[in-house]
């Protein structure tokens, strides 16, 4: 290895360091926050290690009736939103990796504009009022039905996969409902753990629309809108203690505790699909 290489290396080893560093320090300074004792959080005496050891805030917000029921929300809205996204993504995407659909050109220039203009507020709300979907749980998963830019991903991975065993299966009689299901979906496993991530990911971060939508509904409302209760409007979680010195002490390790019952399940579920996230990602990025 020549010297060049040898500086390329190690600049490269401090980077990816440093980036390590910036990356993982708001986790570790959150989730020691919210185990660290009340009197350390209040005075600000925690940089980065937790100082002493308290789970009263913990005890408190899992108490509470309203997060586990945003939590099932969450859950809910994450897993059926995520099915129905992707499972509507893959059958548009599959006519347009067939050169010989006659719609192909125009339905690809039609989604493709849908990325520059999409559709406002305010006509979506009227039309989500006027089909019955207000207040309901419809009105999270249905509107994010699909995304043109994922739509057009899956096209390109499907593009890639030879037209031998498309021409095979037509010969055989199949048809194109057969196709889809029994050869092309069981080898697109690495574009649809890519689509899975991304929109569960949008799914369990997403409050705007639930904001929208389920105004009248606290009952439907999401896990991230509850959040937003705690660290904006500052709203009580503990309700049995409003207003007590114990639950003035931890108020704002609360915030923190929230922030660690969200992040939880994305971060244990990401690394068993790390590595179909970027087979994925490589495959469909390039048309062979």
């Amino acid at each position: 290895m020549s010297m060049g290489d040898r500086i390329f290396t190690t600049v490269n080893y401090v980077f990816c360091f440093l980036a390590a560093c910036i990356t993982l320090y708001p986790l570790i300074y959150v989730f020691s926050m919210s185990i660290s004792a009340p009197e350390a959080v209040i005075s600000n005496l925690v940089t980065l290690l937790p100082k002493g050891f308290s789970l009263k805030a913990y005890e408190m917000v899992f108490r509470n009736k309203e997060v586990w029921r945003s939590y099932y929300n969450t859950i809910w809205y994450t897993v059926v939103g995520t099915a129905i996204s992707t499972t509507l993504t893959m059958m548009a995407a599959y006519p347009l990796s067939r050169r010989q659909f006659f719609l192909r050109r125009q339905l690809s220039f039609f989604f493709t504009l849908s990325m520059f203009f999409s559709g406002t507020l305010v006509p979506m709300y009227l039309l989500i009022n006027r089909i019955g979907l207000y207040n309901t749980r419809w009105a999270i998963v249905l509107p994010t039905g699909a995304a043109a830019y994922y739509i057009i991903m899956a096209r390109t991975f499907l593009s890639s996969i030879p037209d031998s065993l498309y021409e095979s299966a037509r010969i055989d009689g199949a048809t194109e409902w057969t196709i889809l299901r029994k050869i092309f979906i069981p080898l697109s496993m690495p574009i649809m753990s890519v689509l899975i991530i991304y929109y569960a990911v949008h799914q369990w971060n997403g409050y705007f629309n639930a904001m929208i939508y389920l105004p009248g509904r606290k009952d439907l409302q999401p896990l991230q809108v509850f959040l937003m209760k705690i660290l904006i409007n500052n709203e009580s979680v503990g309700g049995e203690v409003t207003g007590s010195a114990t639950m003035s002490m931890i108020s704002l390790q609360l915030k923190y505790v929230v922030i660690v019952v969200a992040l939880v399940p994305i971060l244990c579920v990401y690394p068993f699909l790390q590595k179909y996230f970027i087979k994925g990602m490589m495959i469909g990025a390039v048309k062979e």
